[in-house]
């Protein structure tokens, strides 16, 4: 089939810049086989990929035939095994051997079997004749290993259209070259995959250590990562390629990225902060205690007439009032007025500690902490619990993200700004923070509303938390038209 003419130069040309040019791994399987078939001029071929000692059939193409089959098609073929049994094979063999393998015609030839393309041939009116079969080798640390076999089917006549034998493929050997060039360039992307594959799993590692560390949300991370990414595709399906919402492999893979690392700055964080179910926390049994203590020396000073039995009644109706007013209060939603007011008269109330010492049965930070309107943190429990932002990035920044993560970083240590720089930790403004940021902030809020597993508040139902999210896009914090078209995709539904 092949001599030094045969071979267009801007051809071979072309064939090297398509294996070279693709990133996309199941898009350069296709293109290793047509090309192979296109510059050898054969009417089909196979590619197989090798894994567990096995070929498995990728992708089938046969021209005369109009079938084009990838991989999803081919899955339910038996794939076949390396071993002696199957050495007449001739794909197996090539394999096996790692040796290309020419052979003129197939019903002529006694060295392989070749009952299986003789059956086809009966089931589909084709005739197999000439056959190559290439071994796609990579080489590492100088040992070769064999990743799959092309065998491709019938080398065509430019001019007639006729089948011919393919020749000798080694004069000039530009067959096995390009073969060599797709196996290099198989192997590259290969490898890269498995390094993409290492940094996902490192993110996926990292998320369940974090959600581990806290009983509450353990799985807080994993949530939000599956909205981020399943509400991406939504976007996908709806918005057209170059859009801004429009998410391609590359940009889907950083967003879940960042999505599982949003939160990492959290493994510094102090467990008693992270998981601080009232408002008092780990307090709340050392006041209890406190007042125990009140009891039994209002209860000295009533046997040894210090007091008498009315005083001893209302002062122990009185304590007991006050410590009904702490428990109700360190477990309560939002404070009123009336509860913050009910507080102030608590500081009055002392006991003798171990050190004969007249003392507050609630010092200033038991106060400070019963006095918190929402939610569980001091000021200053806050501020701790904010710095795992920080903390988020510091850590992000350290770790070398090649081109393909490059915005890894950004996106998820942006989680809690907002668009009207409100936010923190740097205060950033909407013409600062990226979609996907905007994106994992949603996700991140309506996780957090939607959870059942917080200790220190209640499940919020869905329409109520896109009432808080609509409220916050009418603050200008929120992106308005993700949060919409959020709401139209019911993504949630699907997690």
């Amino acid at each position: 089939m092949a001599s030094e003419s045969s071979y267009d130069t801007q051809k071979l040309i072309d064939v090297v810049l398509a294996f070279s040019s693709e990133t996309r791994y199941e898009k350069l399987l296709d293109i290793i086989l047509t090309k192979m078939m296109e510059i050898t001029h054969s009417d089909a071929g196979t590619l197989y990929l090798l894994e567990d000692k096995k070929l498995h059939f990728c992708i089938i193409k046969n021209n005369s035939l109009s079938i084009n089959q990838s991989a999803d098609e081919t899955s339910n073929l038996p794939p076949i095994a390396l071993n002696e049994k199957n050495i007449e094979n001739i794909s197996a063999y090539a394999a096996i051997n790692d040796e290309i393998v020419v052979v003129d015609d197939v019903y002529e030839s006694q060295k392989f079997n070749f009952a299986g393309p003789k059956n086809y041939d009966k089931l589909t009116g084709y005739r197999t004749r000439s056959m190559l079969v290439l071994p796609l080798t990579s080489y590492w640390n100088e040992k070769s290993e064999v990743m799959g076999v092309i065998q491709l089917l019938n080398a065509l006549d430019p001019k007639t259209g006729k089948v011919i034998p393919y020749g000798d493929i080694y004069n000039p050997p530009t067959i096995p070259a390009l073969a060599n060039i797709a196996s290099n360039t198989l192997a590259n992307n290969m490898h890269l995959k498995d390094i993409r594959m290492l940094l996902q799993s490192f993110a996926a590692v990292m998320a369940k250590a974090i959600d581990e560390r806290s009983k509450y949300n353990s799985n807080h991370t994993q949530k939000v990562t599956n909205l981020c990414v399943t509400f991406a595709r939504y976007l996908t399906q709806r918005f057209k390629e170059n859009h801004q919402y429009y998410f391609d492999e590359k940009r889907l893979e950083e967003l879940s990225m960042a999505a599982m690392l949003h939160d990492i700055g959290k493994i510094v964080t102090p467990l008693n902060i992270m998981d601080k179910a009232d408002r008092l926390g780990a307090r709340l049994p050392i006041v209890r205690c406190r007042f125990e203590i009140k009891k039994y020396q209002l209860e000295n000073d009533a046997l040894k007439g210090h007091i008498t039995k009315k005083e001893y009644a209302e002062q122990e109706k009185a304590l007991n009032d006050a410590l009904s007013l702490v428990e109700a209060t360190t477990s309560a939603n939002i404070l009123t007025e009336t509860q913050l007011a009910q507080l102030q008269n608590l500081d009055k109330l002392t006991y003798i500690n171990t050190q004969n010492e007249t003392t507050p049965l609630l010092d200033p930070e038991d106060i400070e902490a019963l006095s918190i309107r929402k939610g569980t943190l001091t000021d200053s429990e806050r501020e701790i619990m904010k710095e795992h932002v920080a903390v988020t990035a510091r850590l992000l920044d350290s770790i070398a993200f090649w081109k393909y993560y490059e915005n890894v970083p950004r996106w998820a240590r942006d989680h809690h700004e907002f668009l009207d720089g409100s936010g923190y930790p740097r205060g950033l403004s909407a013409d600062r923070l990226s979609v996907e940021s905007c994106i994992i902030t949603i996700m991140d809020i309506f996780e957090a509303v939607t959870a059942h597993d917080r200790p220190y508040k209640k499940a919020v139902p869905v329409d109520e938390t896109f009432d808080i999210l609509k409220t916050m896009v009418g603050d200008g914090k929120l992106h308005g038209e993700l949060v919409e078209l959020f709401m139209e995709s019911g993504v949630w539904k699907e997690l």
